[in-house]
C-alpha cells in the first residue's frame, strides 16, 4: 500500500506501546514475555530515553532509603553491570537494544514517530507512523495500545481528553509531589 508516494508496511499485534524509554521498554518486554505479539514504536533511533546515550541520566528512581529498582528494571542493570562495568553509555544502549532483539513476540521500529491514530467509536484500533531511516509510514492495528511516549501522544491524535503539567501534592495524596 503506499501513502504519499510512499510505502506503507501493515502490522498486526495484540500490544501496540509507543515510547522506547524505559516504561515502554519495560512494559513491551513484559508483554512479550506473557506471550502477546507485541511491537515497540520508538521516535529515537536507541531505547531508554533519559537513561540512554542522548540523555545520559542513569536510573535512579527508587526513591528513599534503602530502595533499590526491581523487575525488569533491575534484570537490564544487571546485565548492563556484566557486560559493561565501566558504565559506558554506548555499551548501554547495546544492552537495552539486545533485551528487545532477543525477545520472542517483540517487533521494534526505531526511528519511527507515531503520527496519526485510527478511531472506531471510542476505541483506537491502529496507528501510523513514519520511520525516517526507511522512508517508509508503518500502520500498527493492535488490540491494546500503551502510550509511554513521554508526551501522551496518542491522547491528542485521539481525541482522548489530557491535560498538561504537574499536580500538586494533596491532589492524589503523594508525600513526594511538589506541593503546588
Amino acid at each position: 500500500m503506499k501513502q504519499n508516494g510512499l510505502e506503507t508496511l501493515r502490522h498486526q499485534a495484540d500490544v501496540c506501546v509507543v515510547g522506547g524509554g524505559l516504561a515502554g521498554l519495560c512494559a513491551a518486554l513484559s508483554s512479550a514475555r506473557h506471550g502477546a505479539k507485541t511491537l515497540l514504536m520508538q521516535d529515537r533511533p536507541g531505547l531508554g530515553g533519559n537513561a540512554s546515550s542522548e540523555i545520559r541520566m542513569w536510573i535512579c528512581g527508587a526513591h528513599g532509603d534503602n530502595n533499590r529498582e526491581t523487575g525488569i528494571v533491575e534484570e537490564l542493570l544487571l546485565e548492563n553491570q556484566y557486560l559493561n562495568p565501566e558504565k559506558n553509555y554506548s555499551l548501554w544502549d547495546s544492552v537495552l537494544l539486545g533485551a528487545v532483539r532477543g525477545q520472542e513476540n517483540l517487533e521494534v521500529l526505531l526511528n519511527c514517530a507515531c503520527m496519526d491514530g485510527q478511531m472506531a467509536g471510542n476505541t483506537l484500533r491502529s496507528i501510523t507512523g513514519f520511520q525516517l531511516t526507511t522512508q517508509r509510514f508503518h500502520q500498527v492495528d493492535a488490540s491494546i495500545f500503551i502510550d509511554c511516549s513521554g508526551d501522551s501522544i496518542l491522547a491528542p491524535i485521539t481525541g482522548a481528553s489530557f491535560r498538561m503539567g504537574r499536580e500538586g501534592r494533596g491532589e492524589f495524596g503523594e508525600s513526594i509531589a511538589p506541593t503546588e
